[in-house]
């Protein structure tokens, strides 16, 4: 299935929500600028709109799915921008990151006007259930985070590892898959935790009992899999 031109909207649909009421002259303007010329692959968008496409075109091709895949790239990006300020991260996709560029306090401030344009988005959908779901993210992955922070100064064990993981990434994926269909949370969550996995081992920062858990994960993958027609998102 091609799902470019859905995905084309769904970028169209972002760029024209951080351009309103935006000044030209402002450093949020230059900002999201900044951010709008470095989008990456927008895969979590991307499963929204698989998901959705299991549905039938009719859900595929509604604003609702436009509108929550948007969400899901705007808390991404929100996520990133307050991410690089915790990690002190100088780059980001090989450009100056925002907070190196400009500032924590501005790199924060736009996070937050992001997470606002979420909310009204989410107002416009007017589905409780997703509302509910957004939210209980964010929740998941402000906690990770400061879970994270807190294990700093001691070498994680397997149980820890997994819950910084799913709220800080998988999580997000989860919850991707399930606005777009609510069956494909699971595969979401697994995928996700793969995702996170291959890239602490690709970011040498993986701990040693890394390579068991994606071992159980893949096969965790296999078992749902099948059913599902979710085959071309590689991390």
């Amino acid at each position: 299935m091609n799902l470019e031109p859905n995905l084309e909207q769904v970028r169209q649909e972002y760029l024209r929500r951080l351009s309103v009421g935006t000044s030209h002259e402002t450093a949020l303007h230059a900002v999201l600028e900044h951010i709008t010329a470095r989008n990456g692959k927008m895969l979590r968008p991307r499963l929204t709109l698989l998901a959705a496409s299991t549905l039938g075109d009719e859900h595929l091709n509604s604003r609702r799915t436009l509108l929550l895949a948007t969400a899901v790239e705007m808390l991404h990006n929100a996520s990133l921008l307050h991410d690089d300020v915790i990690d002190r991260a100088d780059t980001r996709r090989g450009q100056p990151s925002v907070n190196a560029h400009w500032g924590n306090a501005t790199a924060v401030l736009v996070g937050d006007w992001l997470l606002a344009q979420i909310m009204r988005l989410l107002d416009e959908v007017d589905d409780r259930n997703a509302t509910r779901l957004v939210n209980s993210t964010v929740i998941e992955m402000v906690q990770a985070e400061l879970l994270q922070q807190d294990s700093s100064l001691f070498t994680l064990h397997s149980s820890l590892y997994m819950k910084i993981i799913d709220g800080k990434t998988a999580r997000l994926f989860a919850t991707a898959c399930a606005l777009g269909n609510p069956q494909y949370e699971d595969f979401g969550l697994h995928y996700g935790r793969l995702f996170q996995m291959r890239d602490d081992i690709a970011d040498g920062e993986a701990p040693s009992f890394v390579d068991k858990l994606i071992e159980q994960e893949e096969a965790a993958l296999a078992a749902i899999n099948p059913a599902l027609p979710i085959h071309n998102c590689n991390p």
